[in-house]
């Protein structure tokens, strides 16, 4: 279900760029100049824009601690498009804007006024607020990995665009993965304690840790 929403949210962030004038588009790159990912990135001549699609809120907190959220990274301007449930505006790192799927067109939440997207540096209006020094290097890479698929035969295309899709697919289920063996770990210990007639709400701090290293022994 996961994997539908995000597949519809990239798609959606696609549409919303280009509306926006973006003349080169393309979605969930894997190119060697960087290890970013971004699921939407576009291109104008004077800047470029990020839209990172989260169907999640675990989704959207795993990609706030990834290192090109802390210093570099993609996108001169950057976006979180989501579901309305999964984040709001006081959740954003500072200078990104927040786009809400809504059906099948896209609610924007908080963005730059107007359509003028200006360049890194320039003055207009608000934009400046939302501006954010990019990875020069990792995005020519971007750029080179986006003319290198057009000049592809098409069947080549498609199967770099399936093997990026398993990957992808191979790294969303590691992810829940590591969530669903979380969940099972805390439903194991509330039934160790229940078989007991104990509560972790009803314990010491000192008697539930007894329980949980008494329960990891067993």
């Amino acid at each position: 279900m996961a994997g539908e929403i995000h597949k519809r949210l990239v798609t959606l962030g696609e549409k919303w760029l280009k509306r926006q004038g973006f003349a080169v588009v393309a979605s969930e790159l894997v190119t060697s100049g960087t290890r970013e990912q971004a699921d939407v990135i576009g291109f104008r001549s004077n800047c470029s824009a990020v839209i990172e699609a989260k169907a999640s809120r675990s989704d959207f907190l795993a990609d706030s601690r990834k290192p090109h959220r802390i210093s570099g990274g993609l996108g001169v301007y950057r976006f979180y498009l989501c579901l309305p449930e999964v984040m709001d505006v006081a959740d954003l790192p500072e200078r990104w804007g927040l786009l809400y799927a809504d059906g099948h067109t896209v609610r924007e939440i908080l963005r730059p006024t107007g359509n003028g997207w200006p360049s890194l540096g320039a003055k207009l209006g608000d934009w400046s607020a939302f501006q954010h020094e990019a990875d020069v290097i990792a995005e020519r890479a971007v750029l080179f990995s986006i003319a290198r698929r057009r000049s592809l035969p098409r069947s080549v295309e498609q199967y770099e665009k399936r093997l990026q899709d398993e990957v992808r697919r191979a790294e969303r289920l590691a992810r829940e993965n590591v969530d669903l063996a979380e969940r099972v770990r805390k439903l194991e210990l509330a039934l160790y304690l229940a078989e007991r007639g104990l509560t972790a709400d009803k314990q010491s701090p000192a008697e539930f840790k007894t329980a949980m290293r008494r329960k990891i022994a067993s």
